[in-house]
């Protein structure tokens, strides 16, 4: 009997001379800019294996108590359960496996045999810390310069405490810590030590610095407004306390929310949010509009500051516009077209100001380091080597400002490919691992190409899962410095039970039963073709997959 097709595609899946092995991925996986094993940590937080769960996201991120609570969620934006019925918790279950964990049985990881090599990182922030956490496994010793008191960069500093308590970015700043890696804080390079002296000290640096310079606000008395970084890091270091009791915040980004955020638990009884952004494009995440709304602060969309107001010598208000459009130039300068109207004028106790930031590189000046127009670093982006040898970059220094986790991912890149270059290491493509004995370890791997992400549309049986209810943390109405949102309890498994596993065989047989050629056997790994010569190429173990996780590509124009 002729297999029976759901659905017809009008192009061949491939035109080979055999049956081949396509590698697949998830579109969350895919999505994430820190590289988390997110399958694997849904497997096995659905069987309620925390340690295991934990363990192998320290093997990609240093940092998922951190990332599984602040992160943006690109995965979840991604994931093809949406258009099922609701995207997975995927920051949720993160988090779940790092805060549930019993971390006195979770194994640590080996450190490679010492190099003899020394690495500085100038930058204590999500990026300098996930490539020493990395570099110092390789064996290699790392010293991280960090120019405050403390580590930690943004989540330490602009993070407000109701979204991250401070003891969880401690502990896992230990972590990285304990591996070996030294820290200096208060050395801020090109007044404390020079760059070139770091340069004559160490065999390799990294430049890791973030973006903290913040955009000028180019109308009359400027002057009068705060900074809001700087707003964020002077509450976070306890050295603002209270506020006005009218407060207007200029921007539109994950910053000015936080800002106003803060301002209404220090006190603040209203608070206007001032954007450029229409309410269909904002550039903040969903979490901080729903919020905004929960904690009744005004958002005024399509509008631009056209001055601050001044009353008695001190901030009196804001004076603000419409617009009807606006644009980046190629140096990440806005460019506005304002609307006719009336000028529209909101009180103010008190003006915050978040539009933008971009890193500060004084410190390099006259060695010879090219940048990009946006004032970043200009770097190979596969090696991630700057103009100068020896020297790399990573986090927002290179890309401009960004989330936590691209910080993350792109640290673990950076010790990577310095790796490379300081082992002399010819393979032409590395993998940072972890084993069954959950030892860090590079493994060489062959090259098969940009992995193959599995959209929804080749999910064949999505109705194999059900529809089920995402799971959420309950979000306290309070507004206070508690945390605002709790985590997944026993949910979380419930939760994991959700997913799809897109491109990836969680092992249930349903190829292998559907195969009428009798040629399939499961393995340990997923399906294998025992008698390849005696395929029929009908397609049946891909459309009887719920995970659309059949990796074999057929030779000949077929329907499924």
């Amino acid at each position: 009997m002729p297999p029976v097709f759901s659905r017809e595609i009008e192009r061949p899946l491939i035109s080979k001379a055999c049956l081949t092995y396509q590698t697949r991925t998830s579109p969350c996986e895919s999505a994430c800019p820190a590289g988390n094993p997110i399958q694997k940590v849904h497997g096995l937080v659905k069987e309620k294996r925390y340690e295991e769960a934990l363990e192998f996201l320290r093997s990609r991120n240093p940092f998922p108590g951190t990332t599984g609570r602040i992160c943006t969620r690109p995965c979840e934006t991604d994931c093809n359960r949406r258009e099922w019925d609701e995207a997975i918790n995927i920051r949720g279950l993160e988090r779940a496996a790092a805060d549930t964990a019993d971390r006195t049985r979770i194994k640590k990881p080996m450190r490679m045999e010492r190099s003899g090599k020394k690495i500085a990182v100038i930058g204590g922030g999500p990026a300098g810390l996930t490539f020493a956490y990395f570099s110092s496994l390789f064996g290699h010793e790392v010293t991280v310069f960090e120019a405050g008191p403390t580590l930690g960069g943004v989540p330490r500093l602009c993070v407000p405490e109701y979204r991250l308590p401070k003891d969880i970015l401690d502990m896992e700043i230990g972590l990285v810590l304990e591996t070996g890696v030294k820290a200096r804080t208060n050395m801020r390079i090109g007044k404390e030590i020079s760059f070139e002296q770091l340069r004559a000290s160490y065999d390799s640096i990294l430049i890791a610095v973030g973006a903290w310079k913040e955009r000028k606000l180019d109308v009359p008395h400027a002057d009068k407004a705060i900074k809001g970084v700087e707003f964020l890091r002077h509450v976070n270091l306890g050295f603002i306390r209270e506020i006005g009791r009218k407060v207007v915040i200029l921007g539109g980004g994950g910053v000015a929310f936080d800002c106003a955020f803060t301002a209404r638990r220090l006190g603040a009884q209203e608070v206007h949010v001032v954007c450029l952004e229409g309410a269909d494009c904002m550039a903040a995440p969903s979490d901080d509009l729903a919020q905004a709304i929960q904690e009744g602060i005004m958002i005024h969309n399509g509008c631009m500051a056209s001055r601050v107001l001044e009353k008695e010598g001190k901030v009196g208000g804001v004076e603000y516009i419409e617009i009807s459009g606006f644009c980046f130039d190629d140096a990440g300068e806005v460019r506005v077209e304002a609307a006719e109207g009336q000028k529209k004028v909101l009180a103010a106790d008190q003006v915050i100001f978040a539009s933008g930031v971009k890193p500060e590189l004084d410190f390099i000046n006259g060695a010879g380091i090219a940048l990009n127009p946006n004032g970043t670093l200009k770097i190979d982006p596969v090696t991630r080597a700057t103009s100068i040898s020896g020297v790399f970059a990573a986090g927002d220094v290179a890309t401009g400002s960004s989330i936590v986790a691209n910080a993350v991912g792109q640290g673990r890149e950076a010790a990577l490919a310095m790796h490379r270059f300081l082992t002399g290491d010819p393979k032409v493509q590395e993998l940072l691992a972890i084993g069954e004995d959950f030892q860090i370890r590079v493994e060489a791997v062959s090259c098969q190409g940009q992995a193959h992400v599995v959209s929804f549309e080749e999910m064949f049986n999505p109705e194999y899962y059900g529809k089920k209810p995402r799971k959420e943390g309950v979000r306290s109405a309070e507004i206070s410095f508690s945390e605002k949102c709790a985590g997944l309890d026993d949910s979380a498994a419930v939760e994991a039970e959700r997913c799809f596993h897109c491109g990836h065989c969680h092992k249930c047989g349903k190829c292998v039963e559907d195969c009428p050629g009798l040629i399939l056997v499961m393995r340990e790994r997923g399906p294998e073709v025992r008698y390849a010569d005696e395929c029929w190429h009908c397609g049946n173990c891909r459309t009887s997959c719920p995970d659309s996780a059949v990796s074999y590509v057929f030779p000949l124009y077929t329907l499924v």
